[in-house]
């Protein structure tokens, strides 16, 4: 306060005392006082020689005092000032002072010095006035206030002096200034509580506001108070302040605590903030303090809430203190007082104000995360540390935001700027067969969506790429610490994703790192989930080892090259089934799985692997390799190649161009499953010892996709040796197929008791001491096939004594072809030697000619077809004839290549009839293949009825396997069974030797309808069904069978 020093002491007053009979009204506690109108200067030489005494109304309720004017009135009684005692009254301005002010005051003394008084400016014109209390409402001219102010918060003690200043120290003109008082009452008040909510108990805290500081610095206008509500519920900041209010217990604020409130700001301040404090200095030793500000912060040293209020509207804040304090584990932190913050320091600090009310402080019961690790679900505690990728220490998490964990703890959700890690109190190790699978969904999109899984905290820095970003609008290309996946999420989208992350990282994972990156001014917008996270491993591909078995770790490294296989491997992984049985690859694939320890040679004795197999798809070739390195060996030129020699087997090889690097076996068709076995003891050379299982899936066409198979249970055999060599014995089968064989040698393997898995291939892999498993199957069908022998007649010989006339009849030729009855000839006559074999047909096995067009019919299936009847019976047309490729049937078109295109029916009447019995070389339907030929070609279509089918379709043989014969649209057929005949196998263990007698039971022959349908139905491989739909097309089939012919010559044959 600026105050004007008189030169003299004056006492008495320039104007004469008025009538002691006016009085000034003052109710003190309840009791009416009648102050004395006998004004007395107010500390000394502070009025001024012509000044005007101030002037009690008629109704001695108002003292209005004009020009500058010091005045004291002396109180009937001495009062005491109580600490809930408030000073209440009415002010009302007519007319500011020059350079003065406007104060009411109460004094034990007409001294202005000491503590045993205290003075209120109402309103100045000189600036703040720091030796008095400064009102925090200032009265513009015209206008009135009523005032209520708590002086026992201020000063306690007892009082005899009223007073009202008017200071005006204008000295051209001191009469400047006019204000009253009026409506004077002291009274005792109990001052407002605060009502607050702690962990669900309603406390009221005491009304006894203390100054908060900043580095021992005074930051608090102790002028005036907070006003809390009547009801308790609110507390009203006006102008700047910096109040706390002390909590009725110490409380211990954790990771968990949360403090919530409702805020209005209706002026804005330099910022706003409120803290839970342990003591009244906001740097007062620890640097963990609680408090938290908002609304565009200036100068500000707390923490920034980045949640943005607007001016005048209300809003709820939910604040995670303990999370923005940084505590975790078990720590926490005691606070003992609640502060308000409105920090203002423009003008006279009085142009702010806001209001909290509804303050709950609670501990938040947060759901942990429920994710899977290898099979067990682990709970992943909610306690939510900062983490960063930054290259040094900044904090990139915005605190105040909480993410949110589903009730059954599967989903993760964050809002707004977020970078929250959480410890795994169980660490775990990716390895590289490891696997993150999860689900990630982007409601609202931001910068960046990400999961990170740690073992540091700075992510940037701990010199792993453990980073995967799932979405954002603005994702930066991979770097070192993170990759981006594919597809990225867009907003409002959900995505499967399923990521070798072992591929990227391997080592330990100590945290669950989520970000959501927003960089705005506000940082509060963004929503992003993770849900149903998985890690696990990809299953190990389990390799049977004798009566044991071992896993190799689905660990997938090029082999040869990595030019030659399709990198990167994670988006081209050969697939191990669960159970670790079988291993399925996709297109093209180099690819090799190291042992964990390898197997020596001296480990792995005779080596006898066995594995099944079935393409489904053709790729270039196929190769099954059990390595010592990454090469692909040559073992032909040992010379270029010495170190490196074949260690693979050919499973298939579509591609001629392909280098001999591979043993070469049995090769099955699409959809055909095999059982490979093969005795690695006798094939490698210079081998010491197996490091590596690889698997080449050579797939050049196109994209590389071209291409799928399965190889599964595989095993080792590290001793071959046969239990029942020494043992004779015999068994029945009523159908010597393999199949058959190799049940009843298990079936006396049972019965001999012979030890381990019992598995008939291996057993006669080691009694016929075979290298390769078709060595068994050869075995096999020899010992059926000789069975037959007994039972055979060959009707070749019956039909003429020439024996080539049943081959050149095949082929078209012969008298039976060419002449006709018609002209002369006898049917009757000619073919008399087919009547007189028909009556062996019945009982005895018919041999099958040796013929070109009759050798290797792979797939189990012949056709005869005729254009012609020598007979006067027409030729029954049953079908059309699409074309005839005579590169298949050259020895009977007697030209090396060349085709015949039909397909409109202009070829006139013809006649198509087959049968079929399967693969299996050994079984009766195969032996009776020759019974079949016989009656489909000779006996019913020919000499039965004299019906004189004859003649070929030109540029192929009359009768033939069904590659060699046109393709046509149907086919009629005829079946062969003799379902009581038996095969009695013995063998004989002093020679070891296998013998086999046959015993024919009831030969029978059926119609069996469409050719293509009854094959189907015999147990025959899809690739084989495949091809008998490419030789029999069905009605309209034929247009589109000729031009995937013609496709390969480039030519198309138009509608």
């Amino acid at each position: 306060m600026k105050l004007s020093l008189s030169l003299f002491t004056t006492i008495a007053l320039s104007s004469p005392l008025p009538s002691v009979s006016q009085f000034l009204s003052f109710n003190a506690y309840g009791t009416p006082l009648e102050i004395a109108n006998n004004e007395v200067e107010y500390d000394q030489n502070q009025n001024h020689n012509g000044g005007v005494s101030p002037i009690i109304s008629d109704d001695h309720l108002t003292l209005r005092s004009t020009g500058n004017r010091w005045s004291a009135y002396q109180l009937p009684t001495e009062q005491e000032v109580y600490a809930d005692s408030v000073l209440q009254f009415t002010f009302t301005m007519t007319e500011k002072t020059a350079k003065g002010f406007q104060a009411i005051c109460l004094d034990f003394d007409l001294e202005q010095t000491g503590s045993d008084g205290q003075c209120f400016v109402l309103d100045t014109s000189q600036g703040w006035l720091s030796s008095m209390l400064n009102v925090a409402k200032l009265t513009p001219v015209g206008g009135t206030t009523h005032h209520s102010i708590p002086i026992g918060h201020f000063m306690t003690g007892p009082v005899n002096y009223l007073i009202f200043l008017q200071d005006s120290d204008d000295s051209s003109n001191r009469m400047i200034g006019d204000s009253s008082i009026s409506d004077l009452r002291l009274i005792q008040e109990n001052r407002n509580k605060l009502n607050i909510e702690i962990d669900g108990v309603a406390e009221q805290l005491e009304n006894h506001q203390l100054s908060y500081k900043f580095k021992s610095a005074a930051q608090d206008t102790s002028d005036w108070l907070m006003e809390i509500s009547e009801d308790g519920a609110g507390v009203q900041v006006n102008g700047n302040q910096w109040k706390a209010l002390a909590l009725n217990a110490p409380y211990s604020i954790t990771h968990n605590t949360v403090l919530e409130f409702n805020i209005v700001v209706d002026d804005t301040a330099d910022f706003h903030g409120i803290c839970l404090e342990d003591d009244l200095d906001a740097a007062n030793g620890s640097d963990q303090k609680g408090c938290v500000s908002f609304l565009t912060p200036i100068d500000n040293p707390f923490y920034i809430l980045t949640t943005e209020l607007e001016p005048q509207q209300p809003a709820r804040l939910v604040i995670p203190l303990g999370q923005i304090m940084g505590l975790i584990g078990g720590e926490s932190w005691d606070v003992s007082y609640l502060v308000f913050l409105q920090d203002d320091d423009k003008g006279d600090k009085r142009g702010s104000r806001s209001t909290f009310s509804d303050i709950r402080i609670y501990e938040e019961d947060r759901m942990d995360i429920k994710i899977t690790v290898f099979g067990e679900t682990v709970s992943v505690p909610n306690i939510q540390e900062d983490f960063t990728a930054s290259s040094g220490t900044s904090l990139q998490d915005s605190r105040d935001h909480v993410m949110s964990v589903s009730t059954d703890g599967t989903t993760v959700t964050a809002y707004g700027n977020s970078w929250k890690q959480f410890n795994l109190d169980t660490p775990f190790v990716v390895t590289p067969s490891t696997v993150l699978k999860l689900t990630f969904s982007m409601p609202v999109e931001e910068e960046t969506g990400m999961l990170c899984l740690s073992h540091e905290k700075n992510v940037q820095r701990n010199g792993r790429k453990d980073c995967f970003i799932f979405g954002g609008n603005d994702v930066q290309s991979s770097s070192t610490w993170f990759t981006v996946m594919n597809p990225l999420t867009e907003e409002g989208e959900t995505t499967d994703y399923e990521i070798l992350i072992g591929n990227y990282f391997t080592g330990p994972v100590n945290f669950l790192g989520f970000a959501q990156d927003n960089d705005s001014s506000t940082r509060a917008r963004g929503e992003s989930s993770w849900s149903n996270i998985e890690i696990f491993t990809l299953p190990s591909l389990n390799i049977g080892l004798d009566d044991g078995s071992f896993a190799i770790e689905n660990n997938q490294v090029s082999y040869d090259s990595t030019t030659q296989d399709s990198t990167p491997i994670r988006d081209h992984l050969m697939q191990i089934s669960p159970d670790g049985s079988s291993i399925t690859v996709h297109g093209n694939a180099w690819r090799a799985m190291p042992l964990i320890t390898p197997l020596l040679a001296s480990e792995l004795g005779d080596f006898v692997v066995s594995f099944d197999f079935v393409m489904r798809e053709v790729g270039d070739f196929i190769h099954i390799c059990f390595e010592d390195n990454l090469e692909h060996g040559d073992y032909d030129d040992p010379t270029d190649n010495e170190y490196d020699p074949k260690r693979c087997f050919e499973l298939n090889d579509y591609d001629p161009s392909t280098n001999a690097v591979a043993f070469r076996s049995y090769m099955p068709g699409i959809g055909e499953p095999h059982r490979y076995v093969a005795n690695l003891s006798k094939l490698f050379e210079r081998f010491n010892e197996f490091k590596y299982f690889a698997i080449v899936a050579d797939s050049d066409a196109g994209d590389k996709s071209g291409g799928e198979f399965t190889i599964s249970n595989i095993h080792i055999t590290t001793s071959l040796t046969s239990c029942l060599k020494d043992v004779g014995f015999s068994f029945q089968v009523s159908d010597c197929t393999t199949e058959n064989f190799l049940a009843k040698i298990g079936e006396r393997m049972v019965d001999a008791n012979c030890p381990g898995a019992q598995d008939p291939l291996l057993e006669l892999m080691a009694l016929f001491d075979a290298t390769q498993e078709m060595e068994v199957y050869k075995e096999i069908e020899h010992i059926c096939k000789s069975s037959y022998e007994s039972a055979e007649y060959d009707f070749a010989k019956t039909i003429s004594s020439e024996t080539q006339l049943v081959r050149e009849f095949i082929d078209g030729g012969t008298a039976l072809n060419y002449e006709s009855d018609s002209e002369g000839s006898s049917l009757a006559k000619d073919g008399a030697g087919i009547g007189f074999s028909d009556e062996f047909a019945s009982t005895h096995i018919l041999t099958w000619p040796k013929h070109h067009a009759l050798d290797q019919c792979d797939i189990g299936a012949a056709m005869c077809c005729w254009v012609d009847s020598r007979s006067d019976t027409e030729l029954v047309d049953n079908t059309d004839v699409c074309y005839v490729n005579m590169k298949s049937s050259r020895r009977s078109a007697h030209v090396a290549d060349g085709y015949s295109i039909y397909g409109d029916s202009s070829e006139g009447a013809v006649n198509c009839h087959g049968f079929a019995w399967g693969t299996d070389n050994g079984s009766i339907s195969s032996a009776l293949k020759g019974n079949a030929l016989f009656k489909v070609g000779f006996m019913d279509n020919l000499f039965k009825g004299l019906k004189g089918n004859v003649e070929q379709v030109p540029g192929a043989p009359m009768c033939g396997c069904m590659d060699r014969m046109p393709v046509v649209t149907k086919a009629g057929c005829t079946e062969v069974t003799d379902s009581s005949s038996v095969v009695d196998v013995t063998f004989n263990a002093a020679i070891g030797v296998f013998n086999a007698k046959f015993t024919v039971g009831t030969i029978e022959y059926n119609d069996c309808g469409d050719l293509k349908d009854h094959y189907k139905s015999l147990a025959v491989e899809d690739h084989n069904r495949d091809f008998m739909d490419s030789r029999i097309v069905g009605d309209g089939g034929c247009h589109g069978a000729i031009n995937d012919f013609l496709a390969d010559k480039g030519l198309v044959k138009a509608e």
